[in-house]
């Protein structure tokens, strides 16, 4: 399947976008040691995917011009997302 990069990315974009509020959801039922852990696996989730993309920049300096990395580009702000809405929650629950 070839997709090109931009739609591809903002699909990405796009799903996480539209899953926000059931995930904010999900994490609001956990308990706050178990919302502690989904923040602690998510950051490390981000870290792999986004150290891969720096990496993959590093050796495709236009990498984020081309299709075959669109993918990875996508599962990083995938992760951000998911990354951002466990501290989101946990930053609210600890006020």
């Amino acid at each position: 399947m070839t997709v090109d990069f931009d739609s591809l990315q903002e699909a990405a974009q796009g799903l996480g976008e539209d899953i926000t509020t059931h995930d904010k959801a999900g994490l609001n039922d956990l308990s706050t040691a178990h919302l502690r852990e989904q923040a602690d696996a998510r950051d490390e989730l981000y870290d792999f995917v986004d150290g891969l993309w720096d990496k993959t920049k590093a050796d495709v300096p236009d990498a984020g011009a081309r299709d075959e990395y669109a993918g990875l580009a996508g599962l990083r702000d995938l992760a951000l997302v998911l990354r951002d809405n466990a501290h989101e929650v946990l930053d609210a629950r600890e006020d």
